[in-house]
């Protein structure tokens, strides 16, 4: 068996690659897995599974080595491996998500037995790590006691849940802190789906060998039905979120979500009245004793296996019912029922598709952004301004239809491969007439997040405006879409039948579509008379505006001056009141101690100015007196020669240089005086 590759190039189409398996499966392969790392390939069909490894890629467009047009790949049967899938059908195969090696690979078979594979890459090959059961085993086709699978009670379906952080103590153990958890604290619990309905829960980290998995069940369903939901559950996928989002589809089209929660016990409970939960059926049935707020578990007499009570349960909020084919009525829609198999959205966990033998389904999850809000404002103080609620609900698209009204019931017209391409959103189809469709898909009923600029104080004064293109977008919602219509080669429809056809797709635009498009339409020329309205009145307020603006403007400059003005007037009576205040200081009758005391220093410098002239003319006569003596004696010198002794001499010059010191010290004093009385 050769598998196709095709690597991407710019310009020119790439050459196909052949991936050719050493060991090619026998049997007849129904689905194709490839783990996260494209490292290992599964195909696996219900009669056996191979693993495939891929070739590694190099080069210009990174192809398979190179390039290559044919590769051979190693691959390994997993039949040889263990004597359970030999003697029971394959039913789901998926990589375990918490694999460190992206190497784990898990397998339910027909007889409610989990296998876990360990496929290292070159290595000898995949081994048997655990097994554990999930149910009890199978009866033998010769007894005449109903089988398990006949009452609903054989597991069809499982999907790995958010995983979850638990103590070395035990499973259920109380959450541990975040920032001291390792990798072994994480388990991936595994939600497993019965065909009647039920869901288990096996928890315990499976890919370690010290812990051995615990299988609790079933969960209780809120609020409770009579059929439990339906009886032919054919799959099961959990969505990633806090809490997690659990959608489990019917055979029948029929596709519930609910919200996995911690089961709270009633106060009736405590009461000491006795609950019988719906978990196992048959001899397997397990029954959940309430007595004084403790619960307990058992088997009953004759089980190989027991059952813990789960402390989650499922509340089912929303139910979405599909339309499998093109039918005129709901008696056509109820007649036919197939498998279901539900593909998550890696890129936007908001939304998942669903391939069946009647084409494809798109389903938004409008509850998965609204838990992301929840979640994120939990330590908010207005976090119950983000309390879900069902006001969008979910809705599904028909993207593509394979069967009609007159395809009969025994032709099988599934959907052979699925594939999501991202950036633009790109879905690829594989037909069971080997034609490969490829539809764009377009998020029609997207409603942005609107982000309030200020928090919101309290509920009661918290105020919603819905935007306009949300609204429309409501009103475009529709709930059938006319999808893209495959049918067979072989199926030849008459004209009456193409007519019908035609007129079934007329009916479905002229309700669903046109309708609302009118009244779309209506809407927005209501919006634009609104609009309108308001740009008049807009334009008049902004003409109304412009004069005030003006106007005050005017004033404004008009202020301005007065300010200036007043600014200058106030400025000359500061100087004023200045000057007067001094003025009345200086007029005051009373003087301060330090008044007085500058008052009488100036008194006696003015006595001593006064003493000082008296001096001064005293030295000025003493001074004129002596010069006259001096030419007197100058004369007389001229006239006759006086010989003094040297005493003589002496004293006089002693005397004449003390009367000039005593000058010199006058004259300083004097200018001193002056300078100090500024005469």
């Amino acid at each position: 068996m050769a598998l196709m590759a095709k690597s991407q190039r710019s310009f020119s189409p790439p050459s196909p690659t052949k991936l050719q398996p050493t060991d090619p499966p026998i049997f007849e392969v129904s689905q194709l897995l490839i783990n996260e790392t494209a490292t290992q390939l599964v195909l696996w069909g219900e009669l056996g599974i191979v693993v495939v490894e891929l070739p590694k890629r190099w080069g210009k467009d990174a192809s398979f080595q190179g390039g290559k047009s044919v590769v051979s790949c190693l691959s390994y049967n997993l039949d040889g491996c263990t004597s359970q899938l030999s003697t029971s059908e394959v039913r789901k195969v998926r990589w375990h998500p918490g694999s460190t090696s992206d190497s784990h690979l898990v397998v339910l078979t027909s007889d409610n037995i989990f296998l876990l594979y360990e496929c290292e890459l070159g290595g000898a090959g995949p081994k048997l790590v655990r097994t554990w059961k999930v149910g009890p085993s199978m009866h033998s086709p010769a007894s005449k006691v109903p089988s398990f699978a006949a009452l609903g009670d054989t597991a069809v379906d499982f999907d790995f849940a958010t995983p979850s952080l638990r103590q070395d103590g035990g499973s259920n153990a109380s959450v541990v802190n975040v920032d001291k958890a390792n990798w072994k604290q994480i388990e991936w619990p595994i939600l497993v789906l019965r065909g009647s309905g039920d869901v288990l829960i096996v928890r315990g980290n499976v890919l370690l060998n010290q812990n051995k998995p615990v299988v609790f069940g079933s969960l209780s369903m809120y609020p409770p039905a009579v059929d439990n939901y339906g009886i032919d559950s054919c799959s099961i996928m959990c969505l990633q979120t806090t809490p997690p989002i659990v959608a489990i589809a019917s055979c029948s089209g029929k596709i519930y979500h609910a919200i996995m929660l911690d089961e709270r016990i009633n106060e009736e409970d405590d009461a000491g009245i006795v609950v019988t939960g719906r978990d196992g059926g048959g001899d397997d049935g397990v029954d959940h004793e309430t007595t004084g707020n403790k619960l307990r578990t058992w088997s009953q007499y004759g089980s190989t296996y027991s059952l813990h009570t789960p402390d989650e349960a499922l509340y089912v909020y929303e139910c979405i019912e599909m339309e499998l084919g093109l039918c005129y009525s709901a008696d056509d829609a109820s007649l036919y029922s197939c498998q279901i198999n539900l593909h998550a959205d890696r890129e936007r966990r908001n939304r998942y598709f669903c391939s069946h033998n009647a084409g494809m389904h798109l389903v938004e999850v409008p509850m998965v952004d609204q838990l992301d809000e929840y979640v994120a404002a939990a330590n908010d103080l207005n976090a119950e301004l983000h309390l879900p609620n069902l006001q969008r609900a979910s809705s599904s698209q028909y993207l593509l239809s394979t069967r009609t009204k007159y395809t009969s019931s025994d032709e099988a017209t599934p959907v052979l491969g699925f594939g999501l391409l991202q950036e633009p959103c790109m879905l690829l189809a594989l037909l069971h007439t080997g034609v490969v469709v490829d539809i764009s898909v377009v998020d029609s009923f997207y409603i942005p997040r609107v982000e309030s600029s200020a928090p919101t104080v309290s509920p009661s004064k918290r105020v919603t405006k819905e935007p306009f293109d949300v609204y429309v977008k409501r009103i475009l919602k529709h709930e059938t879409s006319q999808p893209i219509t495959m049918i067979g080669i072989r199926q030849n429809l008459t004209i009456p039948e193409c007519f019908d056809l035609l007129y079934r797709a007329t009916t479905v635009f002229r309700k669903q579509h046109f309708a609302h498009h009118d009244r779309v339409r209506e809407e927005f020329n209501k919006k634009l008379r609104t609009l309108k309205a308001l740009k008049n009145h807009q334009i008049v307020e902004l003409e109304s505006l412009a004069e005030m603006k003006k106007y005050l403007q005017e004033k404004a400059e008009n202020l301005a001056e007065r300010y200036e003005d007043v600014k200058d007037k106030q400025e000359e009576l500061a100087r004023r009141a200045e000057q007067v205040l001094r003025l009345v200081h200086l007029k005051e009758p009373t003087m301060s101690p330090v008044e007085r005391a500058e008052c009488e220093e100036i008194k006696k410098m003015s006595k001593d100015v006064k003493d000082l002239g008296v001096r001064l003319e005293q030295l000025k006569k003493k001074k004129a007196v002596n010069q006259n003596l001096i030419s007197d004696t100058g004369k007389r010198m001229c006239k006759t020669e006086i010989v003094l002794k040297p005493t003589q001499v002496e004293t006089v010059k002693s005397n004449l240089t003390q009367m000039g010191k005593d000058i010199a010290e006058l004259i300083a004093r004097a200018k001193t005086l002056q300078e100090q009385l500024n005469v």
